[in-house]
This record gives C-alpha cells, structure tokens and sequence, in this order.
C-alpha cells in the first residue's frame, strides 16, 4: 500500500511537472508571438506617424501660400475701398459747388483770368490745356458742356486711371463748365503732359 502510493504521488508530481513545463512553453510561446507582434505593430504606427506628420506639413505651406494671397487681396481692397471713398467726397463737393457757384470768373494760379461768358453759346467744343508744374503734378483746365452728372463722371474716370485733383476750381455759365485743378497721380508717378491732355480728352468725349 505504501508503495503504491509512492508510485502515485511520484505519477502526480511528474504530471504536475509536465503539465507546469507545457504552461511555461505556452507562456512563453504567447510572450515571443506577442512580443513579435508588438515590433510589427510599432513599425506600422512609425510609418503611419511619418505619413500623417508629412501630409500635415504639405498642408501648412499651402496654407502659408494661401494666406499670402488673402494678404494681397485684402491689400487690393482696402486701396479699393479708399479710392472709391475719395471719389464720393470729391463727386459731393462738385456737386455742392455746381449748386453754390454763380456766374463769374476763373483765376489760375499764373494769374491769367478767364471769362466763361465771352465763349460762344451756340456751339460749346470741349477743351483741355494741361501744364507741367513738376515731374508730379500738372495744373489742368477744362471747358466743356455742362450736363447733369457729368462732372461725377469725369471724377469717376480719373479716379480709374490713378489721378487725383487738388485745388479745385469750378465755375459754371449758361451751358458751359470750366475747372481748373492740380493733377497728380494717386502713386505719386511722374506725369507727362501731352500724354495726360490726350487722356482727359478720351475721357470727356465718352461722358
């Protein structure tokens, strides 16, 4: 009986000893599969991470280029904007000195008088004389036919070409307006006479 026993508490601890070697196998088994996997997996997520941190970078230099545009644009619109408010104080004025402004003369700054009445009634041809004042400025006289609006318009369409008045002088008679002015350019460019006289000239043959 003793024997026997033995025999069956030495059969247990061997099958406990296999059964404990077949557990650590496994552990071990499923440490080296995991560990395997683990390194895989970390491959993936670096290749993944470098992906994504390139696309974010191509995206933040077309962003950068983007906003360098809006920049620009913003920049188009604020001069814009300023322009097209110069022309309405401007065109207001005007309009407050055709409503104010009577019969009378013209003085230009050479001291030259021009009277408005001595020109003919019947047949009212525009003119224009332009003179240089320095590389900047021009000092202007116009006579055409007085029109409702016109002289808006003719503010408007200098005011598209980059030119701007200074000194304004009008005066208006039966059906004539006459103004003399300082010109220059909104940019500050040099300003050639012959060819600004023939632009003001396209200008009041279309308003």
């Amino acid at each position: 009986m003793q024997f026997d026993h033995c025999v069956g508490t030495k059969l247990e601890e061997l099958c406990m000893e296999e059964e404990s070697g077949q557990t650590f196998g496994r552990r071990m088994g499923r440490w080296r599969y995991q560990n395997g996997d683990d390194s895989q997996y970390k491959s993936k997520n670096l290749t993944a991470e470098r992906k994504r941190r390139e696309k974010l970078s191509q995206r933040l230099l077309a962003l950068r280029s983007l906003m360098n545009k809006v920049t620009i644009i913003e920049d188009a619109v604020k001069y814009i904007k300023e322009l097209q408010k110069n022309v309405k104080v401007l065109s207001d004025q005007l309009m407050e000195m055709e409503a104010s402004t009577s019969m009378g003369d013209v003085k230009i700054p050479n001291g030259e008088t021009v009277v408005a009445d001595e020109m003919e009634q019947d047949k009212i041809e525009p003119d224009v004389k332009v003179t240089n004042l320095d590389r900047h400025k021009l000092w202007m006289k116009i006579t055409f036919e007085k029109q409702r609006g016109r002289l808006t318009k003719l503010m408007e369409a200098l005011s598209v070409h980059g030119l701007e008045l200074n000194d304004i002088s009008l005066t208006t008679s039966t059906g004539v307006t006459l103004i003399s002015s300082c010109v220059q350019g909104t940019k500050g460019e040099v300003l050639e006479a012959s060819s600004t006289r023939k632009l003001l000239q396209e200008i009041i043959e279309r308003i």
